[in-house]
């Protein structure tokens, strides 16, 4: 076993769902391994701090989420804010301001790839015997590392290198797939698909091993995995599967690197599997409709893999609208309506007439702010639901010559969001239409979660006031 320092954000426990006593941990931020690694819940805490460190701002508590990818979605309407969140919204990406932020999005992901790769290296190491689950914990743990690689390097591919519709065949990213690489080359767009499909393939058989189990199956009730309202085991390390790269999430994440590869069968397959997924006669993954908004801000049934920061609400709250003491910040988050709904809001759809919060005529997403009632799932970022693997399965279904079924599987989201009158097929004429009418339905549903500007660099849609899709990699690449 290496005896090295680890660079992890394990400063504090990780905090599940409220349980504040999960895995306590000295208050250091350089740990060293003989000690991290001497038991097993070592490498839980290991493991609990790279997803710690994800929902950082600089990542998905911000940036990655409701910060600089709407930004460069055009989600939020120019004249709101200044600095970097300006320059990306112009595609000024060569001014310090962005240099400086992208760069922070990049050292940080690359971190967190770096300790996914030192926990890999020493897990994989062990003999079953250290583990408390056996072969089943062991591959646990092993197979989150290798799930995470592969989302993390997946994420840098989508915004450092152009789509595949645009692919030029030129080198982007590297890929950090070896213990204590300081340098690895950049490889093509081809080359990092690969690499990823790969770690998740890996990761999905060996997190099967523990998350397909009929006994484990029960994890993924909506009590289990998000709220935690149903009695959780004695080791909180195997509840709230939720907030982990759980079975269903490396699938769903499956779907979403296919699709982007252009493997819409693939993609159309994997997204069936979330979407079908079931036990006990119960669906775990459903859609919900705007009803219970006011407790559940996210939905927590359509949630496939969730990052947990509990000060998420606190940290939103300073860029709301509105002349309140809370708001301390030059950003307003202001909706750009014209990018989905022109100046005629819709009468059905609850996205609209529900998600959303108004001050002074404009409208702002109320996602992460404070819930009504019920506090469940007030910490959570949503990383991935389960509405967008309706929306990848319809791309296959359309592009197949089965466009009444890709029709279906977009309004049977629509549906559920309260539009009843109004079908999809209404606007739809050509694969062009399709395309711009399925990021419309993207952007709308997926709502700061980060998730709409892959889906106009995917089919290479321009927005509203046109956009640079491919962001220059830092500098200096920096992986501390």
């Amino acid at each position: 076993m290496k005896f090295n320092k680890l660079f992890l954000y394990i400063i504090l426990p990780f905090i599940l769902g409220g349980c504040n006593d999960w895995l306590s941990v000295s208050p250091e931020s350089n740990i060293n391994e003989e000690d991290l690694f001497a038991k097993e819940d070592g490498y839980q805490v290991a493991l609990n701090g790279i997803y710690k460190s994800m929902a950082e701002a600089s990542m998905y508590g911000q940036e990655m989420s409701y910060g600089a990818l709407e930004i460069l979605a055009h989600t939020y309407s120019n004249g709101y804010f200044s600095g970097a969140y300006s320059d990306i919204y112009s595609s000024r990406f060569t001014t310090v301001n962005s240099k400086n932020l992208f760069e922070k999005m990049w050292s940080a992901t690359y971190n967190a790839i770096a300790n996914c790769n030192n926990l890999i290296e020493n897990v994989k190491n062990e003999p079953v015997t250290q583990f408390e689950e056996g072969e089943i914990g062991k591959n646990l743990i092993l197979g989150e590392a290798y799930a995470l690689r592969g989302f993390l390097h997946f994420d840098m591919l989508r915004l450092f290198a152009p789509s595949k519709k645009v692919d030029d065949g030129k080198t982007y990213i590297p890929y950090y797939d070896r213990y204590k690489s300081t340098f690895e080359p950049h490889l093509t767009v081809d080359q990092t698909l690969e690499k990823i499909k790969n770690d998740l393939l890996t990761a999905k058989d060996l997190v099967a091993t523990f998350d397909t189990l009929p006994e484990h199956k029960k994890r993924f009730s909506i009590g289990h995995r998000i709220e935690g309202s149903l009695i959780p085991p004695d080791n909180l390390f195997y509840a709230y599967r939720g907030y982990r790269m759980n079975y269903y999430a490396i699938v769903a994440t499956l779907a979403r690197v296919y699709s982007w590869a252009g493997d819409l069968k693939e993609a159309h397959d994997a997204a069936l599997e979330v979407i079908n997924a079931k036990g006990g006669g119960e669906y775990f993954f459903t859609l919900q409709n705007g009803s219970v908004f006011p407790e559940n801000h996210k939905l927590n049934k359509e949630l496939i893999f969730v990052l947990s920061n509990q000060k998420l609400i606190e940290n939103y709250k300073v860029y709301l609208p509105g002349s309140t003491a809370d708001r301390t910040s030059t950003f307003y988050i202001y909706l750009n309506q014209m990018e989905w709904y022109s100046w005629n809001p819709p009468t059905e759809d609850t996205r609209y007439l529900t998600f959303l919060g108004t001050y002074s005529s404009n409208k702002y997403p109320l996602k992460y702010t404070s819930q009504t009632g019920k506090s469940y799932g007030e910490d959570a970022i949503p990383m991935i639901r389960v509405s967008e693997m309706y929306y990848i399965a319809s791309e296959y279904l359309y592009k197949n010559n089965q466009s009444e079924e890709a029709f279906k599987m977009i309004d049977q989201v629509r549906n559920v969001r309260g539009i009843l009158s109004d079908p999809i097929k209404n606007y739809i004429t050509n694969e062009a239409s399709f395309e711009k009418e399925l990021i419309k339905e993207i952007h709308k549903d997926l709502m700061v979660e980060g998730q709409a500007f892959y889906w106009y660099k995917k089919f290479n849609q321009t927005l509203s006031r046109g956009t640079i899709f491919v962001i220059p990699t830092p500098d200096n690449e920096n992986i501390n």
